[in-house]
């Protein structure tokens, strides 16, 4: 058996995938979850569990006019189905600057009560005001939390290297948002690419620009045959999976020990589908 080069596909073979990531549950999340919902598309939504329902007419600094109140606990199921809903602190705190226990506390508190919500344990989180030191990423850790979203834009389309330090492409008020869009659909590479877009739902009133993510989820849907649409978690899940295959010494046999199927592309052949609990034999490539 030659040395391997695998490399990781997406689910259906796909080499791309989109991930959208909104922060705060603001009541215009009724509208970017259902316009997400319209073209496939799939986000996570980051909720401060401790401010839901609460009414906040002009609270966000020099807006008197912008409404910022928050969805309230029974409209979670309805708004977000099909989304994924993920913590953002209990009350939206800076948790490097609050100090440790307080900081344990409103990430622990916020995930346990929107677990009792969802009845699903959350695995992303985004980081308040995109603050963040160790001890953070450290407090996440331990209450189970999988990935953390910054606010810092790469314009690239990597995969997360530290899931706890999950730099996004870019905000959706970008200058380049469309041009990063064309990048990443025209781009014909044999490595996995990743485009994250991020934002808050009561920009799209602030600015009055709603017409540019429809603008960008109707250039990208056409393409959802050579594009997976997935949530934060999904796409860590699935990372998590590829990362977890199990091979022999040789390389001629692949365990996949979740319960997810994987899929890879070896340097030389055909594409694998690596089932669920199950041990492939990998045909014979040259050296």
């Amino acid at each position: 058996m030659g040395k391997r080069f695998d490399t990781i596909l997406f689910p259906g073979g796909k080499h791309k995938a989109f991930t959208l990531s909104y922060d705060d549950g603001v009541v215009q999340d009724r509208r970017l979850a259902a316009l997400f919902r319209r073209y496939g598309a799939k986000a996570t939504f980051n909720l401060n569990s401790a401010l839901l329902g609460k009414e906040d007419m002009g609270g966000y600094p020099g807006k008197p006019d912008l409404d910022i109140s928050k969805l309230p606990v029974e409209e979670l199921e309805t708004v977000y189905a099909g989304h994924e809903i993920a913590g953002h602190g209990l009350y939206h705190s800076d948790l490097a600057a609050v100090g440790e226990p307080l900081c344990a506390y409103e990430v622990t508190e916020d995930k346990r009560r929107l677990e009792a919500l969802t009845g699903q344990p959350l695995r992303m989180f985004a980081y308040p005001f995109g603050t963040f030191n160790q001890a953070v990423k450290d407090t996440l850790r331990l209450a189970g939390y999988q990935g953390a979203r910054t606010v810092r834009s790469t314009h690239a389309f990597s995969l997360p290297s530290d899931p706890l330090e999950w730099d996004p492409t870019c905000h959706h008020n970008d200058p380049r948002l469309m041009e990063l869009a064309k990048t990443f659909v025209e781009a014909a590479l044999p490595f996995p690419m990743l485009l994250y877009v991020w934002g808050h739902g009561y920009e799209f009133d602030d600015d009055n620009n709603w017409e540019r993510m429809e603008m960008l989820l109707a250039y990208l849907q056409p393409h959802a045959d050579q594009i997976w649409f997935a949530s934060n978690g999904e796409i860590l899940a699935y990372l998590d999976a590829y990362r977890r295959l199990e091979y022999s010494v040789d390389g001629s046999l692949i365990r996949n020990p979740s319960a997810i199927d994987v899929m890879i592309r070896p340097a030389f052949g055909q594409e694998l589908l690596l089932k669920a609990g199950d041990v492939t034999r990998v045909p014979e490539t040259p050296l």
